[in-house]
């Protein structure tokens, strides 16, 4: 079972993460829980399904077996929770949106999943932000290229958090701009692959599939 620390209304600026806020890391996967088990397969998300501060859907994730689903569950991420990666060479950020719901967090990352009183959103803004990173990127360790982050200390750090209504404007404009960058990408993908086939009927005609 997972420790949490259950957060408090913020009451003033300054204060702790770990007071408006559940800051805890996935679940280690050992090489028994990869044993395919028919109904255990669940969804995990490692470090590389975080990309430019969105988590990849569950249908896109690798699955692993575990022995004690019920025990993986109690991972699951969120819908707003902000994810950053607990080990690897970068630090990255992702905020959970429906598609990801119900994904089990692997030891790799750690999940910071917003009190009542904070919007998911505003809290991603704050701690990716360019202020913020270099605050967390001080806490981070290792010996090599490969940095973990403790939880316990990123729950330690002090953040400014904004009137909930401003913070529910910033929620919006976060979640707005990650609908809009996803949307360029596709067009972006879509126009691409049309001028390839262009230029492919251009170099080579009908005879392309021969």
């Amino acid at each position: 079972m997972r420790k949490i620390t259950k957060p408090a209304a913020p009451s003033h600026l300054g204060t702790r993460l770990l007071d408006v806020a559940e800051v805890f890391a996935g679940v280690g996967v050992s090489r028994e829980e990869t044993v395919v088990r028919p109904g255990a397969r669940l969804a995990v998300i490692g470090v590389r399904d975080l990309q430019d501060g969105a988590v990849a859907a569950r249908d896109a994730l690798d699955t692993v077996g575990f022995s004690s689903p019920a025990k993986a569950a109690n991972y699951a991420v969120q819908v707003d929770d902000v994810l950053l990666t607990g080990r690897g060479t970068l630090l990255k950020f992702g905020l959970v949106g429906a598609e990801t719901a119900g994904a089990i967090a692997s030891a790799n990352i750690i999940v910071v999943r917003p009190g009542p009183d904070v919007r998911g959103g505003a809290l991603f803004a704050i701690l990716s932000s360019d202020v913020f990173r270099p605050k967390i990127e001080v806490l981070r360790r290792g010996a090599t290229t490969l940095l973990s982050l403790s939880p316990k200390d990123l729950a330690k750090l002090e953040i400014d958090l904004p009137p909930l209504a401003e913070q529910e404007r910033i929620a919006t404009l976060v979640k707005d701009a990650q609908i809009a960058y996803r949307t360029a990408l596709e067009a972006a993908e879509i126009r691409r692959s049309l001028a390839r086939r262009l230029i492919d009927a251009r170099l080579f005609g009908d005879n392309q599939n021969h």
